[in-house]
């Protein structure tokens, strides 16, 4: 393992030194991407959005993966998430209404996923089905696009309510939860699909208005509300359980990114310019920082907290261990919007 990483570091040595004094002008070898954290930036208004990836052994980062992979081409407006399965990376466009496939360790491009509408994130389920959540043209038609992965082709189209965001699979459940987060209106509920044959099975209000993330807390399915996005009286921003709602917490209104600890019992999210966390039927906060996206790596505690600082130029994400302690940060691209931790 020693010899292996010594000689990776003169590779990158070499590498770095043929690019001058920008770490980030180069691409690396082929199949590097193999591991690591991978941040997707929004992109500007009228811009492209990109794709950043960060080696947390060595601390490399490297810019725009797909258009050097890919001789300048761009991804397109607004590029929402990130999924990787099978040896394939799936970058949702929301903007260009697509799902770009690539190689999941070059980035080199493979094939493109059309036909949606406003799309927001990709769920696999087998060799040959993948489920879109999408908002619909008007924002209020919200569905499931079901992806035959085989031919690439929408195969049906599964309505689900308002703005669907974030799936949840439950493997043991044969189901994906899908969270309603209200899109262009309003609504409150928690999806339920077939993942198997796309039939909608049930749908449960949550203890708030526009759920946008799920997780589970051992045997429960938890709810992130948003809430009612008005600044001057906000309302439904809440965290809570489904089917029953057994438990309400209020939090920061247009609370995000809810991920859950490898303990199965601590929840985290992002809220109000701090990071809370859900810890023994207990809201705290965390860490107080400008937050934009939450990961966490749940083999070595550690969570990535995107911040877009403002907008305007490069993005940053800061690296924290679960005690709050701050431990690094990493330069991103436009907007950090989605992280992924591939291992």
């Amino acid at each position: 393992m020693k010899v292996k990483q010594i000689l990776f570091t003169c590779l990158v040595a070499l590498l770095l030194s043929a690019c001058g004094d920008e770490k980030e002008c180069c691409v690396l070898p082929e199949g590097q991407y193999a591991t690591g954290v991978f941040v997707v930036n929004e992109g500007p208004f009228g811009g492209t959005g990109t794709i950043s990836w960060y080696n947390p052994d060595t601390g490399e980062t490297q810019d725009s993966l797909y258009e050097k992979a890919n001789n300048g081409a761009s991804l397109g407006q607004f590029v929402q998430s990130i999924s990787f399965f099978e040896g394939k990376a799936y970058i949702v466009v929301n903007g260009a209404n697509r799902v770009v496939v690539v190689d999941a360790e070059t980035f080199v491009y493979q094939d493109t996923i059309g036909g949606l509408e406003q799309p927001r994130y990709f769920q696999p389920i087998s060799a040959s089905v993948a489920y879109v959540s999408q908002w619909g043209n008007d924002g209020l038609s919200g569905s499931l696009a079901k992806i035959n992965l085989k031919t690439l082709a929408v195969e049906t189209v599964i309505p689900v309510g308002h703005g669907p965001e974030k799936m949840l699979y439950a493997p043991s459940e044969n189901a994906i939860y899908v969270a309603n987060s209200g899109g262009f209106g309003t609504d409150s509920t928690v999806a339920v699909v077939n993942s198997s044959t796309g039939i909608l099975l049930q749908k449960y209000t949550s203890g708030g208005l526009n759920p946008g993330s799920l997780a589970f807390q051992g045997n429960k399915v938890f709810a992130l509300c948003k809430g009612n996005y008005d600044p001057i009286n906000p309302q439904g921003s809440v965290l809570s359980d489904v089917n029953p709602v057994a438990t309400t917490v209020n939090v920061a209104s247009a609370s995000d990114d809810l991920v859950a600890a490898a303990n199965g019992t601590d929840l985290y999210f992002i809220g109000g310019e701090k990071v809370w966390v859900y810890r023994n039927n207990q809201l705290q906060n965390l860490i107080t920082q400008s937050a934009y996206s939450l990961a966490l790596d749940k083999t070595q505690n550690l969570l990535y907290c995107g911040d877009a600082k403002g907008f305007v130029g490069a993005g940053e994400v800061a690296i924290y261990k679960t005690d709050g302690s701050k431990v690094g940060t990493f330069r991103a691209g436009i907007a950090p919007g989605d992280i992924v931790i591939k291992q």
